[in-house]
């Protein structure tokens, strides 16, 4: 089972909705214990949220992590004198604050490994090996090896937040070697979730309840750049420095570019715009040309065609 995300209707992903709906009712079709609780107020919910998990930050600790970057958690017993994760210094808790759903979520996380490799954005297909747990210590989820890669925006928001704040592993596979190819060098950590990140109302085995805060344990060890609208532009590249993917459009119609086939909105597609006349294939995108007299690659200036 993968941590597929819930329903939503974000107005930046109205062109993947049905697909999301038909995606999100099959993950819970495949698990008998799977249901949707009747929504609740987004805000009031999530400082109850808030209320749990700096509670359970603050009353459990790092008991290990080893060579491979699998995490222990354990909760303080009574009297003892282990440092909490929220106070601990060896992996400094870290903080990313997002609005979503017209609410302000704080998502706690940290950082075991940063990793040497690629950084996915959240259009982009991932290899993560993982274990989820909720805030009792009940693991719900576990999948150290995964077989394939999987589309991050089919994964629930917080995992869309945190995984691309990491980088992916190396891949070592040496010629007549007894040792199986292993990944090396990836991106670890563990990231806290709200309900509203997580799956608010929905449950995804009958282990979690409507409304639960998660614990992911995460390791980033490949990544597979996409062009999800299919303009000869990968995703990673349809933005500006410091601007997620998602909130990044260039016309009227409030499409993000990296799921808009025409980012200028001037009728003409995208990958029409950025062909090379001499090959008919794509420019790479550090090559593609501005007009004459303007400062906009092509397909971006609105009065270039």
């Amino acid at each position: 089972m993968r941590p597929l995300k819930k329903l939503k209707m974000n107005r930046y992903f109205k062109a993947f909705s049905l697909i999301c709906l038909i995606v999100s009712l099959a993950s819970c079709k495949k698990d008998d214990g799977a249901s949707i609780a009747p929504p609740r107020d987004r805000a009031e919910q999530n400082l109850a949220d808030i209320d749990s998990l700096e509670t359970y930050l603050k009353t459990h600790y790092i008991a290990s992590v080893d060579e491979d970057f699998n995490i222990d958690i354990q909760e303080i017993p009574v009297d003892g004198d282990q440092v909490s994760i929220w106070d601990q210094e060896e992996y400094p808790l870290q903080t990313k604050v997002v609005t979503r759903h017209d609410v302000e979520y704080t998502i706690h996380y940290l950082i075991l490994n940063e990793g040497v490799g690629d950084m996915p954005t959240r259009g982009d297909n991932v290899d993560v090996g993982y274990r989820g747990t909720l805030l009792d210590g009940t693991q719900f989820d576990y999948n150290p090896f995964p077989q394939s890669p999987t589309p991050l925006l089919d994964l629930v928001e917080g995992w869309q937040e945190i995984i691309p704040l990491f980088k992916s592993g190396v891949y070592v596979d040496e010629p007549g070697s007894p040792d199986p190819a292993e990944f090396t060098d990836y991106g670890a950590g563990v990231m806290f979730l709200p309900s509203g990140m997580a799956y608010f109302n929905n449950t995804p085995s009958s282990l979690v309840k409507p409304y639960s805060c998660m614990v992911f344990s995460f390791k980033l060890f490949d990544v597979d750049y996409t062009d999800l609208d299919e303009d000869g532009i990968l995703n990673k590249f349809e933005t500006e420095n410091g601007i997620d993917i998602a909130d990044y459009h260039t016309d009227e119609d409030e499409l993000p570019n990296f799921l808009d086939s025409d980012d200028d909105g001037d009728g003409y597609t995208t990958k029409r715009e950025i062909e090379n006349p001499e090959t008919e294939e794509p420019y790479p995108f550090e090559e593609i040309p501005t007009c004459p007299g303007g400062t906009q690659k092509k397909h971006l200036d609105k009065n270039c065609h």
